[in-house]
C-alpha cells in the first residue's frame, strides 16, 4: 500500500507539472491545464486513502503483537502452574494410602488453571473488539475509495472555484480596511468589520484545506483584523480605565474636602453666627464674601476632578488613531493622575498601558493590512485580469512570492 501511495504521489508531481507548465501554446493548454489539476488532485487524493488504510493497518499489527505477547505470557504461567500440579499429585500418590478415601474437588480446586483461561479469554475478548475498530476503519476508507466522500466533494468545489473565492476575499478585504478606520468615528460598524473578518478566515481556512492557500494568508488575514479588534479593546480598557481614575479621583477630593472644611469649622461658624446677627449691609457682605473665599480657597488647594475628555491636537488624534474621543480620554487620564497621584495614580497608570498595548496591537494590524495591500497580489484584480482584460494591480514580486511559498499546507489537509 505504501508503494503504490508513492507511485500515485509522483504521478501526481508528474501532472501537477504538466499544469504549471508556462511553455506550452495552443488552444488545447488551458483544458490540458484543468484536467491535469483535476487528476493530479484526485490521485493525491486516493494516495491519501492507501496511506490510511496502511496506518490502520500499522497500528492493528501492534495492537496485535502486544495481544500476542500478553496471550504467551498466560501460557507460560499455566504450563508452569500444570507442571506444579502435576507434581503435587504424583508426590501426594506416592506417599498417600492406596486404599484411603479422597476428598472430591470442584470449581478452582478441580481446575487449578481456571484463573489463566478467564485471562486468555479476556484477552481474545479484547483482541476481537480492536479487530472490529480496525475492520470499520479500514472498511470505511475502503468503501470511500471510489467514490468520494462530501467533503472530497466540497474541496473540490472550492479547488475548481479558489479563483472567484480569492477575488472575494480580496474585495472583502478593502472592504474591512475602509471601514476599520471609519468604525473609529462611527459607532456600530466595529460590529460588520468583525462579521467581515469572520466570513474571511473561514474562506480562506476552507482554501488552505483545498490546497489553494497557504498558512501565511490565514495569519495575515487574522492580522488585518487586528486594526478593529486592537482598536475595540483599547477603547474598551481605556473607557473602564477612565471610570475607575474618575471615581478614586472624586474620593479623594471628597476626603481633602472634609479634611479642609473640619480645620476651619470653628472659624466658619463664628462667621455664620456674626453674619446673622449683622443688619444687611456692607459689612454683612464683606463678611459673607470671606467666607465663600475660605471656602474656594480650599476647594482650589484640594485640586479639581477631571471628569471627561479633554481638547487634543490634530496630532494627538493621529496617533489615536484618529478617535479624538479616545485621545482626550488619555488626556484626563494624565490631568487625574497629576492632580491626584496618590489616589488615582495606580488606576490611571494600568488602563494607560492596557490601552497602549491595545493602540500597539490596533497600529501593528493597520501596518501589516497596509504592508500586504500594498506590496501583495491583489486577487481580485488578478481574476477581472483573465476574465475581463482589465490591468493587474502593481504588487512586488519578489513580496508575493516569499508570501506564496511560506506555510504551504500539506498536499492533502483534512480538519
Amino acid at each position: 500500500m505504501v508503494s503504490v501511495a508513492e507511485k500515485l504521489r509522483d504521478q501526481a508531481k508528474n501532472l501537477k507539472a504538466i499544469s504549471d507548465e508556462e511553455t506550452l501554446k495552443g488552444k488545447y493548454v488551458k483544458r490540458l491545464r484543468e484536467e491535469s489539476g483535476t487528476l493530479e488532485k484526485h490521485m493525491r487524493e486516493v494516495a491519501s486513502r492507501y496511506e490510511r488504510v496502511h496506518g490502520h493497518l500499522t497500528n492493528w499489527s501492534n495492537e496485535l503483537e502486544d495481544f500476542q505477547s500478553d496471550a504467551d505470557k498466560v501460557l507460560r504461567q499455566a504450563k508452569e502452574k500444570q507442571g506444579e500440579v502435576e507434581a503435587e499429585k504424583k508426590k501426594e500418590a506416592d506417599s498417600a494410602d492406596k486404599d484411603a478415601p479422597r476428598p472430591s474437588v470442584s470449581g478452582a480446586e478441580g481446575d487449578p488453571l481456571q484463573s489463566y483461561r478467564k485471562r486468555l479469554n479476556d484477552i481474545t475478548g479484547a483482541r476481537d473488539t480492536r479487530a472490529n475498530h480496525h475492520a470499520g476503519k479500514i472498511r470505511d476508507e475502503i468503501e470511500d475509495v471510489i467514490e468520494d466522500s462530501w467533503w472530497d466533494n466540497v474541496k473540490g468545489w472550492i479547488h475548481d472555484h479558489a479563483d472567484e473565492i480569492k477575488a472575494f476575499i480580496d474585495v472583502l478585504g478593502w472592504v474591512a480596511t475602509f471601514a476599520g478606520f471609519l468604525a473609529l468615528a462611527i459607532p456600530g460598524l466595529n460590529m460588520l468589520v468583525l462579521v467581515i473578518a469572520g466570513v474571511t478566515i473561514l474562506l480562506r481556512l476552507a482554501l488552505v484545506a483545498s490546497g489553494d492557500a497557504t498558512w501565511t494568508d490565514v495569519i495575515f488575514d487574522v492580522v488585518g483584523g487586528l486594526l478593529v479588534v486592537g482598536g475595540l479593546g483599547a477603547a474598551a480598557k481605556l473607557a473602564s480605565g477612565a471610570k475607575a481614575t474618575v471615581g478614586a479621583a472624586q474620593a479623594a477630593r471628597t476626603a481633602g474636602l472634609s479634611r479642609g472644611l473640619r480645620g476651619v469649622k470653628g472659624v466658619m461658624d463664628d462667621m455664620g453666627r456674626l453674619m446673622s446677627k449683622m443688619p444687611d449691609g456692607t459689612g454683612r457682605q464683606a463678611l459673607g464674601a470671606a467666607r465663600n473665599s475660605m471656602r474656594k480657597s480650599i476647594s482650589q488647594n484640594v485640586g479639581l476632578v477631571t471628569k471627561g475628555p479633554l481638547r487634543v491636537s490634530p496630532l494627538s488624534t493621529l496617533v489615536h488613531l484618529g478617535d479624538k474621543e479616545m485621545a482626550g480620554l488619555a488626556k484626563m487620564l494624565k490631568a487625574n493622575k497629576a492632580t491626584f497621584p496618590a489616589a488615582a495614580g495606580a488606576a490611571a497608570d494600568k488602563a494607560y498601558k492596557s490601552y497602549q498595548v491595545g493602540l500597539g496591537i490596533a497600529w501593528t494590524g493597520m501596518g501589516m493590512d497596509v504592508m500586504d495591500k500594498a506590496l501583495g497580489k491583489s486577487d481580485m484584480t488578478s481574476w477581472t485580469h483573465e476574465n475581463l482584460g482589465t490591468g493587474e494591480k502593481p504588487y512586488n514580486e519578489g513580496y508575493s512570492d516569499w508570501k506564496d511559498n511560506t506555510l504551504k499546507p500539506a498536499p492533502d489537509t483534512h480538519w
